[in-house]
């Protein structure tokens, strides 16, 4: 059983793959494009949220659980993403939390107490 916890912003994403034999992590940076002289508009940021929320979601294949996490709207917005364009995988949520700029030791920490891993 493989459990991910996803800590989510506008600018990356942190994976942490965890299951009863190890914990990988992994991060994905979005590709916007920030031109001074353009001002970006709703729809200019929904497509490139949109594409990076795809390339997210191709690191989830074998997840069997997934847990949320962000300090923003952007978790909530993956989430619907995922019920919109991959409902497999948004049938998996268990939780979407928020947290603020966490380390990844806290982010690790955080979800094996929430995927009830921890081994005392």
């Amino acid at each position: 059983m493989s459990s991910f916890a996803i800590w989510i912003d506008r600018e990356h994403a942190k994976l942490f793959e965890i299951s009863p034999e190890k914990m990988e992590r992994k991060t994905v940076k979005a590709h916007h494009t920030d031109h001074h002289t353009h001002q970006p508009n709703a729809i200019d940021h929904q497509n490139q949220d949109w594409h990076f929320f795809k390339e997210v979601t191709t690191y989830l294949t074998n997840a069997d659980r997934l847990l949320i996490l962000g300090p923003g709207v952007a978790k909530h917005h993956f989430r619907s993403y995922l019920t919109d364009h991959a409902p497999q995988l948004a049938k998996k949520l268990v939780g979407c939390e928020t947290v603020d700029h966490p380390s990844d030791n806290q982010i690790a920490a955080f979800a094996l107490k929430f995927f009830n891993l921890i081994v005392e």
